[in-house]
């Protein structure tokens, strides 16, 4: 098996127009889609989506597991505007909903986010011919047949094989005693160490107001540039056999621009961003152009950016993690700049225009 899930490049990527995909591309697309959609929809009717892109508005409708298709606005459900970059981006997965949502750019003009969510969900499962997942379309079994144990921790020491299979079944795996007390008390007190090197507004961190009116720090990007402690670790072969897991090449290059980084979870968070909700790491775009890296929460917790997963807020003492990310081998000489800034731009901005 494998984790490597990309089906694009960026060199494939084509504008698409509005008139012309849901004119042509999209009744082909319907005309295969029952095993993609057809489980979903059985259960599932999203209401009534209409999009408008430079002036021009098609209607998607679902009713007894089938989707319909006119031109035109339609009289209920939601109304979304996008432009034609927007447009072009959502159809090619270098943007998803939110993309929009997340940067603050999202034109919402009647009804719920919520129901692009579910659309969203039925154009990926026809442009990429993938099923929408349904409850019990998974089953947890070791590499050896047995229910699996999904709160199973690992070391370092147990077999790959094992480790790979769990991986590559849940998405996920916990390791422990990886690093010692000692070297995660030596990180923390460089947390406090250099706190002061990070101010709100620099583009390097990350702040949020607890129920007591504190701005806190909770955020702190390339924390590495300042913590030896934290260098260390990352060029500790403990830490990079980690890549080796997934058998897919992984390496270690850190998040975007950003090697390693330190975040602080306080308690009480009323605004701002410090826990995250559900979630995927590859929410913001780019799935089938770059999943799947491989996220490490020290200490430590691997799971892939494309794993559903959250973070709960702590409700007895303030919590400590750093995160970084190992990637698979690139696949193409360059990937595409403007896509790629897109998001980051959202994913930067998003402890400013949504809160937790």
């Amino acid at each position: 098996m494998t984790v490597d899930y990309r089906t694009r490049c960026d060199a494939d990527v084509t504008d698409i127009d509005i008139t012309g995909f849901f004119s042509h591309t999209f009744p082909d697309l319907l005309d295969n889609a029952t095993p993609f959609i057809q489980p979903w929809l059985a259960g599932n009717t999203p209401e009534d989506m209409s999009i408008e892109c430079e002036g021009i508005c098609w209607h998607l409708s679902a009713a007894d597991g089938r989707i319909q298709l006119k031109q035109g606005v339609g009289k209920t459900g939601l109304l979304v505007k996008l432009t034609a970059s927007e447009f072009s981006g959502l159809v090619n997965d270098l943007y998803t909903p939110m993309t929009f949502f997340a940067s603050g750019s999202l034109n919402i003009l009647r009804g719920e986010f919520g129901t692009f969510l579910d659309w969203w969900l039925i154009l990926r499962a026809l442009v990429d011919q993938r099923p929408i997942h349904v409850p019990g379309g998974t089953d947890f079994r070791d590499r050896h047949g047995a229910p699996m144990n999904l709160e199973h921790a690992f070391c370092l020491e147990d077999p790959l094989e094992d480790m790979r299979h769990f991986l590559e079944t849940t998405g996920f795996f916990h390791i422990a005693g990886v690093f010692s007390a000692a070297e995660m008390s030596a990180i923390s007190a460089d947390i406090d160490k250099y706190h002061d090197n990070y101010y709100e507004g620099d583009d390097s961190s990350w702040w949020a107001t607890t129920k007591n009116g504190e701005r806190r720090l909770v955020r702190l990007q390339r924390f590495d540039q300042f913590s030896a402690a934290t260098r260390s670790i990352l060029h500790d072969p403990r830490f990079k056999r980690i890549g080796d897991i997934s058998g897919d090449g992984h390496v270690h290059c850190g998040l975007e621009g950003n090697a390693i980084e330190a975040l602080i979870k306080p308690l009480d968070v009323v605004q701002g961003i410090s826990d995250l909700p559900w979630h995927k790491d590859c929410s913001l775009g780019r799935h089938s152009y770059d999943c799947c890296s491989l996220t490490v929460g020290i200490s430590v917790t691997a799971h892939l950016s494309c794993t559903h997963h959250m973070a709960q807020a702590p409700t007895a003492r303030e919590r400590r993690v750093m995160y970084t990310s190992f990637r698979l081998p690139s696949v193409t000489v360059d990937s595409s700049i403007e896509s790629r800034a897109r998001i980051n731009q959202a994913r930067e901005a998003a402890y400013k225009t949504v809160s937790q």
